[in-house]
This record gives C-alpha cells, structure tokens and sequence, in this order.
C-alpha cells in the first residue's frame, strides 16, 4: 500500500470541497444502522465489510472522501488504506467524521 495515496483532511476543507461543487464520492464507512440514523448530506453508505463493492460502484481515478464517527474511530483510516490496495488513487481521510461534522452545526440528512 502506497501511504501518499491517502491524504488527511479536515472539516473545512471537506466543506470547500462541497461548497464549491467539486466532483467526488463521500463514503460513510459506519455500519448501515448509524448511516441511516444521520450522515452528512449527500454520502452514500459503503461499510467496511462492502468495501469490495467500490470496484463495481467507482473508477479508480475518481476522487473519494471517507469518513466514520469521530477522530477516535479508525475505520476510516482502514477504508481509505483498503481503498489505495485496490488501485484507488485519489483517496482522502476526514477524520473528524460524523460526530465533528454535527457539533458544528453543519449538513446531515437520515432515513
């Protein structure tokens, strides 16, 4: 696994990324339960036992941001190291995830 595929980012540019349209895949990597309960709007839900599943839902150029809980969950981190093993090569880490994304007050959608 190449370590300089995964890039760490943090909320505000996540938000940027959003705000300013750029094109790119948000992956909830939380199990399904959390996920529906509340997200970040416009994430999509690939858990990390479905991880396989990216190779049928994305090209191995496309941009993907992944996130889980908080800065103490890893699940994030392994998804994005998974990601990058499977030829991934434009993967960020958000690490501040749901919980950091919802203190500040900003998009989330559930059902």
């Amino acid at each position: 696994m190449e370590t300089e595929q995964i890039k760490f980012i943090g909320m505000s540019h996540l938000k940027r990324m959003i705000d300013g349209g750029e094109r790119f895949r948000l992956l909830d990597v939380r199990e399904m339960g959390d996920f529906t309960r509340e997200r970040i709007k416009g994430a999509v839900s690939l858990p990390l036992d479905s991880l396989d599943d990216a190779k049928k839902l994305f090209k191995p150029s496309d941009t993907i941001v992944v996130y889980c809980d908080s800065y103490v969950c890893s699940a994030s981190t392994s998804a994005a190291k998974t990601l990058a093993g499977m030829g991934f090569t434009n993967v960020r880490d958000y690490k501040g995830g749901m919980r950091e994304w919802k203190t500040n007050g900003l998009p989330t959608e559930s059902g």
